[in-house]
């Protein structure tokens, strides 16, 4: 008799176990190999999920930038474990070397990555999990504009950045959000507001949301051609062998170099992947835009300028007829000469002293007259808003040099005043942001 009580008793616990689990993982709106990763801590708000082996991307990473772009409309169909797996590690995730996919703004790592399904979690890089974070479905609240099947909102910590460097990080993670997305067929785009999106899901006081980026299976499929018409006496462009996962894998931060010359091939491939124009023209007609950008910018401004120093001089990097393509026009670029002479020691007075033996910088410079067109986008208290499209367009840099065979870093600049001077800019018209050293 006790025998089959027991029995009895054991095949109930694990029918209620199976069902409960079942449940948990039906909540997630995933996939139901989920696993706890710490099986004796079943309090509500403690629940981690790990996730499955992220996908390795084969597409080569130039390719991953010619194929940015945004979309904005989703169908109903989930997005796997896999697939959420995979653009997450690629955002944020943590490396088999203990580095993240990004590289660290101003000396540190704050961003937080929070997964909207049918309840809220937050992404653990260090488990590579999603830590259950509040009950109730805030997709359609926090990711109003553009309905999706997840939506991932962007969020720096306060005590660990300001505003304006939490958003430059949100601005690399986001890029490899865009690529990620892109080559395994999923679609995304940035979205933000003065008011973060994020807000109704109830942050901690330290947290603050940067942006929203809705992820699902697009409406209309990708139709790219490739047509470069490329007027420039500029090297072309050429695709690597690196694919996108491995670029992300072997990124490097360094603050030495061992050549003093840069290649102008190396040169073209690094001004381009910053701000330039993809080969490929947009066919699928879900987007007004024909030929992208290689990132993002608020309302279409593209209000950047970049420039190049060398020991030759300086240079700015002219990527186009036109801040937006609507046609598909030829891609018409050069690097047009601002200064002579070796300029580097001066910069690196203006930022860190380790710069100065680079034999590249790139800086990204705001023209800040042009974030003034049907909305104002110039005033400071917004400026953090330039501060994501610097940062994105940084974090492309250090992947096109990973191509390339070369190491570069990210540094922030103490004395602007200095740079506007150097690159012969009046500062109350530009604000340059960072200073991008890349070499051997």
């Amino acid at each position: 008799m006790k025998r089959k009580y027991f029995v009895k008793h054991a095949i109930i616990i694990i029918f209620v176990a199976i069902f409960f689990g079942n449940t948990i993982s039906s909540t997630l709106g995933i996939d139901n190999f989920l696993e706890y990763t710490n099986k004796n801590d079943y309090v509500t708000n403690n629940q981690e999920f790990l996730l499955p082996e992220p996908k390795h991307i084969d597409m080569v990473l130039e390719e991953t930038i010619m194929r940015r772009m945004s979309m904005r409309n989703f169908t109903d169909e989930p997005v796997t474990d896999e697939e959420l797996s995979t653009v997450l590690w690629a955002a944020y995730g943590l490396r088999e070397d203990g580095n993240y996919t990004v590289a660290k703004i101003n000396g540190s790592h704050s961003v937080l990555i929070y997964v909207l399904l049918e309840d809220v979690y937050k992404y653990n890089p260090e488990n590579h999990s999603l830590v259950f974070y509040k009950e109730g479905d805030y997709r359609d609240i926090v990711g109003w504009q553009y309905h999706a099947p997840v939506q991932l909102g962007l969020c720096w910590n306060s005590d660990i950045a300001d505003i304006n460097f939490g958003s430059a990080e949100c601005g690399a993670v986001g890029q490899n959000i865009y690529f990620a997305a892109n080559s395994i067929g999923l679609g995304t785009v940035i979205t933000a507001q003065l008011e973060p999106a994020i807000e109704p899901v109830g942050l901690p006081v330290n947290e603050k949301g940067m942006g929203v980026m809705p992820i699902g299976h697009p409406v209309i499929d990708y139709n790219f051609v490739n047509r470069p018409l490329f007027i420039s006496l500029l090297p072309r462009i050429k695709f690597s062998d690196m694919a996108l996962t491995t670029a992300l894998e072997e990124r490097k931060e360094v603050t030495s170099w061992n050549s003093d010359s840069i290649s102008r091939k190396d040169l073209s491939h690094l001004v381009w992947a910053s701000y330039g124009y993809s080969f490929y023209i947009d066919k699928s007609n879900s987007n007004v835009v024909k030929r992208h950008h290689t990132l993002p910018s608020a309302h279409g401004y593209y209000p950047f300028r970049i420039y190049s120093v060398t020991k030759s001089g300086i240079s700015r990097y002219i990527y186009g007829l036109f801040k937006i393509d609507f046609i598909g026009l030829p891609i018409v670029s050069f690097l047009l000469r601002i200064a002579n002479g070796d300029k580097r020691s001066e910069i690196a007075d203006a930022t860190d002293s380790f710069v100065s033996n680079a034999p590249l910088f790139i800086i990204p410079v705001l023209e800040i007259e042009k974030t003034i067109d049907w909305d104002d986008l110039s005033d400071e208290s917004v400026r953090w808003i330039w501060y994501y499209e610097a940062g994105a367009s940084a974090h492309n840099v250090l992947l096109q040099a990973t191509s390339r065979g070369l190491s570069g870093n990210i540094v922030s600049i103490k004395n602007k005043e200095a740079i506007c001077s150097i690159l012969k800019l009046d500062k109350e018209k530009f604000d340059p942001m960072f200073v991008i050293p890349i070499g051997i």
